[in-house]
């Protein structure tokens, strides 16, 4: 097929085969439909509705076997490529590998490793992960098999441990071989504990951003109330005397829209001794996540959950999407273009109440908007991933 441009090349996606281990104890085997390079956490974890389409399903145990099955995905434990032709993470390669040990809700332990940002906790990566972990070379106990690169539920998750791997051989898995004949290697495991905090949340689903022009009602976010407003009481005060600058200060953050909203989640405001004298948006996103002795991720599930808005994952950025948007308007409004759906636009966002996003970025795109929310530091860091250095904007 023509088009008036000239001949296009349409990208296809074409059935992957799966290992799917579910959380009752079947064992499938089948196809998922995905795009060359897209990645297994991400796709899981982004289903409408949250099922997923298996073609030419097999459920081992049985030997039942069906051209087309709908599956729920809370319903998975975890998931692996058979052919080794599915990465489970996106192409942002993060530069520190950290081996796991991650107890499941069955009494499974699955060892392998995980890739973390430089100096991230892994209580962050955690949180940032969604509704699938990562992790790569997995093996599995007491089954005492090698499952390779490995997508796990969150949800079926009870603790992660520090391990250490014996052999650098066990994170390399030949993608011929199916998991069940893989073979076994040991990797002891260190005492230390790290316990994933689980801190309950509002549901967290896509949603668009309230068209004005057509029409639709538009709640005004706390930065845009009048003059006058009252501002929500912030708990646990700073102590100590403040300075006269510290004290002007304290009372612009007071009416910041991200304080405001974490007060409503009875979050205490930045110390204003902290940031500063004109702080950008990611010093109070930061100094307001380490006052509450959270992470600027877990900040995030606040900000979308308040906004109904989906928390971004920043591993299925797409070059489409990236081409869409110069990079000089994308580092000055702060937004990392993720993907493209038909007239869709998905891009991250940390300040989902800036009026200059959705004017700017939909005037020059000419597509409807689609908010998700990052941190401001992941996004920056994204911008610099895709784009460059920033010393580099055009």
């Amino acid at each position: 097929m023509t088009t008036p441009g000239g001949p296009q090349k349409v990208l296809q996606s074409r059935p992957r085969r799966v290992y799917i281990v579910l959380r009752d104890g079947e064992v499938v085997e089948g196809g998922l439909y995905l795009n060359e390079g897209q990645a297994l956490a991400p796709y899981l974890g982004s289903r409408k509705g949250g099922w997923v389409n298996v073609i030419n399903a097999v459920w081992l145990a049985a030997g039942e076997s069906s051209n087309h099955a709908v599956m729920q995905v809370d319903h998975i434990l975890f998931a692996s490529s058979i052919d080794g032709d599915i990465p489970v993470f996106g192409v942002t390669a993060l530069p520190t590998v950290r081996e796991v040990d991650v107890a499941l809700e069955d009494g499974t332990r699955i060892r392998g490793a995980v890739h973390l940002a430089e100096k991230q906790r892994l209580s962050d990566f955690l949180t940032s992960c969604g509704k699938f972990l990562p992790v790569l070379g997995a093996r599995r106990f007491p089954a005492d098999d090698l499952l390779g690169d490995v997508v796990i539920n969150s949800a079926a998750v009870r603790t992660v441990r520090d391990a250490t791997v014996a052999t650098e051989q066990a994170m390399h898995v030949d993608p011929g071989v199916s998991p069940s004949q893989r073979p076994s290697r040991t990797m002891p495991v260190h005492r230390e504990v790290v316990r994933r905090e689980i801190i309950p949340t509002g549901v967290v689903t896509e949603a668009r951003v309230p068209e004005r022009r057509i029409g639709i009602p538009y709640v005004a976010p706390p930065s845009l109330l009048p003059q006058g407003t009252p501002v929500l009481a912030m708990k646990d005060p700073v102590a100590g005397d403040l300075t006269p600058d510290e004290r002007e200060l304290a009372q612009w953050l007071s009416r910041h829209w991200l304080v405001q909203l974490g007060a409503g989640a009875q979050l205490a405001p930045p110390d204003p001794r902290a940031p500063s004298p004109q702080p950008t948006l990611e010093a109070v996103w930061h100094g307001l996540a380490e006052r509450n002795a959270i992470s600027d991720s877990e900040l995030a599930v606040h900000v979308a959950s308040a906004f109904k808005l989906a928390v971004a994952n920043l591993d299925g950025v797409t070059a489409e999407a990236l081409a869409i948007i110069p990079e000089k308007l994308a580092r000055k409004l702060g937004v990392l273009p993720q993907r493209v759906d038909g007239k869709t636009l998905v891009i991250a966002v940390s300040d989902p109440s800036s009026m200059e996003i959705e004017q700017q970025i939909g005037f020059i795109t000419r597509q409807r908007l689609v908010m998700e929310i990052a941190p401001p530091a992941d996004i920056r860091g994204g911008l610099d991933w895709h784009y460059g250095p920033s010393g580099g904007a055009k």
